[in-house]
């Protein structure tokens, strides 16, 4: 192959190919990339000491399009391995690398496939040059494509602050895809500081048939700049979660909340609140925008955030933790009532714990019953005016015009509960009838008939070049660490599976004894045993040899001199 091209097609597969001394037999000489080969992209030739011309990868100017070659010469393993991994990124593989040392690096794919890049050192013996080359391969995948790549990272997809540039662009794209979308964005002096999203399609399937019960919730970015994300979701028919709306603030105060909910209300139509039911974790400033734009509306807290302040206070048995979603899951006042008082039988100070709490915001039997939505359990519930008796001093009245029973079950829900289906078998009635329209098949497909058009890539945005490019907000640091992960509970499933050592003994590996580690042990370990001062010292005159009595340095010390007679000697 002296003087021609690396370069070749599928016709010379069974070529035989000689790069520096090193044999192929049976491989394909060929570019690795999936695209055709009318273009060029070895930027610069090099002659090497066999007067062959090699292509020369440029790490600048081909990175964006990497298409690599048999031959091909990099100017680090660095460069190497960042062109095989633009090359992956760019048409959806996962490779590992198998060799990696010194001299030589080895890219296969997975054990299915039959893809490899073999690659060493140009010149080995010179410490100077680091010059890589390909010297073998396999271009043919046997795998189909990934979507879930590690080598895609934060630092591949761009810088931060260019991002930023971007915020216009991506925006009027998101409103031109999804015509009738919410987008704003909020600057301070071009520095960014809030930005809004509600997709037309989220707005629709609320109306549709979405409960009217909203969560909101925060949580911190750990991006560069920092920063929280705040999300509204709502319930559909099948318990499952609907988004609504999501925002990136500069942080997750009043100002921020009150922001949010104001354009939220907006989106959503929310004229009157007295029918919109808020759940969250008891955050003190959300509690505080809601009260102040929602006058009517109900105010429930998350039984699972309820709990973890519970066991903070000092209640960690299950017998508590059954107690307390005991009185939670109740729909009656009465059963509410039992639940505390074996609460209290069994532990005083958790019953005034809880008692502290408001009921109407986290027990069922407390809930208003205007959004149908329990959020604890799905049960069901329903009826007429008609007495429903259920054994021995349990009976219930079921309404069936005002859809209502006594055990709140139908209220809560709006689902017909067993005293109400009772009633209608009697009345020979349809069941159907009695379910709250938002559970009937006709809505759901109403709710999930909202698709999210995409949007194209930055390339095909329209572009804003009349107007200022946005900054990064100023960086923020708060005290202390900064937070990476999510403290979790201790019930929580941990990213380990390690389990904890709080009520485990610990025994030391040195001494056998238990309460310290042999990293802060300080008892006998083998033959350090701890003496007492009088008896350092040397041999008596009766057991040192002759030889050792003329050689003793100590002079005329006695022979059972302590330690401080031999320290002040010197």
């Amino acid at each position: 192959m002296s003087g021609s091209d690396v370069s070749g097609s599928d016709s010379d597969a069974s070529e035989r190919v000689s790069l520096d001394g090193l044999d192929m037999d049976g491989i394909k000489v060929n570019e690795l990339c999936d695209s055709d080969d009318s273009i060029r992209l070895d930027s610069a030739h090099e002659s090497n000491l066999d007067g062959q011309n090699w292509p020369e990868f440029n790490l600048e100017n081909d990175i964006s399009n990497s298409r690599l070659k048999v031959g091909m010469l990099f100017k680090s393993k660095d460069s190497l391995k960042e062109a095989v991994k633009q090359y992956l990124r760019l048409n959806s593989y996962f490779i590992k690398f198998l060799k990696n040392d010194l001299r030589r690096l080895k890219t296969v794919c997975n054990e299915k496939c039959s893809w490899f890049i073999w690659a060493c050192r140009l010149n080995p013996n010179d410490p100077i040059d680091q010059t890589w080359q390909i010297r073998s391969s396999n271009p043919n995948h046997t795998c189909s494509k990934v979507y879930k790549n590690r080598n895609v990272t934060s630092a591949w997809i761009g810088a931060h602050k260019a991002q930023y540039e971007k915020i216009y662009e991506y925006l009027l794209e998101v409103k031109t895809q999804n015509e009738g979308t919410t987008t704003i964005c909020y600057l301070d002096n071009r520095l960014f500081q809030r930005m809004y999203v509600c997709l037309q399609a989220y707005k629709d399937g609320y109306r549709a048939g979405c409960r009217r019960i909203v969560g909101l919730n925060g949580c911190f970015l750990k991006g560069y700049y920092g920063g929280y994300m705040l999300v509204a979701v709502g319930i559909d028919a099948n318990n499952g979660i609907y988004p609504l709306a999501y925002a990136a603030v500069e942080s997750e105060n009043q100002v921020s909340w009150l922001w949010f909910l104001e354009l939220l209300a907006i989106d959503l139509e929310i004229v009157i609140s007295y029918q919109i039911s808020f759940m969250f974790d008891k955050q003190k400033r959300l509690l505080e925008a809601i009260c102040m734009l929602f006058l009517n509306a109900e105010i429930r807290h998350c039984v699972r955030h309820l709990h973890s302040n519970f066991k903070n206070a000092g209640f960690r048995t299950k017998e508590l933790k059954d107690l307390l979603w005991k009185a939670a899951r109740t729909s009656t006042t009465r059963e509410f009532d039992d639940a505390m008082d074996e609460l209290r039988k069994t532990n005083q100070h958790a019953y005034d714990w809880l008692k502290k709490k408001n009921p109407t915001h986290w027990s069922r039997s407390h809930f208003l019953i205007r959004s149908h939505s329990d959020m604890c359990v799905s049960s069901h519930a329903g009826g007429d005016k008609y007495q429903v008796e259920c054994g021995p001093n349990s009976q219930h009245v079921v309404d069936l015009v005002q859809n209502s029973c006594s055990c709140r079950n139908w209220d809560l829900t709006g689902i017909p509960c067993m005293h109400a289906l009772a009633v209608i078998h009697v009345k020979n009635e349809f069941l159907e009838t009695y379910v709250q329209t938002w559970y009937t098949k006709q809505t759901q497909l109403q709710t999930c008939s909202n698709f999210v058009c995409p949007v194209r890539g930055p390339k095909q945005w329209a572009s804003l070049s009349n107007m200022l490019p946005i900054l990064p907000p100023p960086l923020r640091r708060p005290p202390r660490r900064p937070i990476k992960v999510r403290r979790k509970e201790p019930d929580e499933p941990q990213t380990t599976k390690r389990l904890s050592k709080r009520v485990v003994e610990m025994r030391c590996s040195k001494c056998k004894i238990i309460g310290h580690n042999k990293g802060s042990c300080k008892g006998k370990v083998g033959q350090n045993i701890l003496v007492k001062r009088h008896q350092v010292g040397i041999r008596t005159q009766q057991q040192a040899t002759p030889s050792q009595q003329e050689d003793n340095f100590l002079g005329n010390l006695p022979m059972t001199a302590t330690v401080d007679e031999l320290r002040h000697s010197h």
